[in-house]
């Protein structure tokens, strides 16, 4: 009997807890917004990790966090949140377009106009730009240099 007491207040317990990460997530991750926009980017990687910790299903936090990161010039550990986040959100045109520019400095070009032409092809329109600035267009094939 103590036994199944021990497991339910546990339980009970253990169900309040989550209820309260969530506002928590949120709490964190409204700070790591207040740290990147003052470009304090270790910082708010540090509050992206407690909103995660938090949520780990909390998609934008994946997303914010592989911004910080390029912006660090850690661009593997970047694209290692931009992959999370795409495996939450499956249509998520900036974070290609983020995971692209990791991939264009790290000299994987072919990768980063995948992603490049993946964003463009969601709706973001920037992305074009570094498509004709460092993709081959289908006019190279024909000679003509965008």
């Amino acid at each position: 009997m103590k036994g199944t007491l021990f497991f339910v207040f546990v339980l009970l317990f253990t169900g309040n807890v989550f209820a309260d990460n969530s506002k928590t997530a949120d709490e964190y991750f409204k700070k790591a917004n207040e740290y990147f926009d003052k470009k304090d980017y270790k910082t708010a990687v540090l509050y992206l990790d407690s909103t995660i910790e938090a949520n780990p299903e909390h998609k934008e936090a994946y997303a914010f966090r592989g911004v910080c990161k390029y912006e660090l010039k850690q661009y593997r550990a970047a694209i290692e949140d931009f992959d999370l986040a795409l495996i939450l959100v499956k249509g998520y045109a900036e974070v290609y377009f983020y995971r692209g520019l990791c991939h264009k400095e790290l000299g994987e070009d072919k990768m980063a106009c995948d992603d490049w032409t993946e964003a463009y092809n969601l709706g973001l329109k920037k992305a074009l730009d570094f498509l004709m600035e460092y993709c081959k267009m289908e006019n190279d094939k024909k000679g003509k240099k965008k």
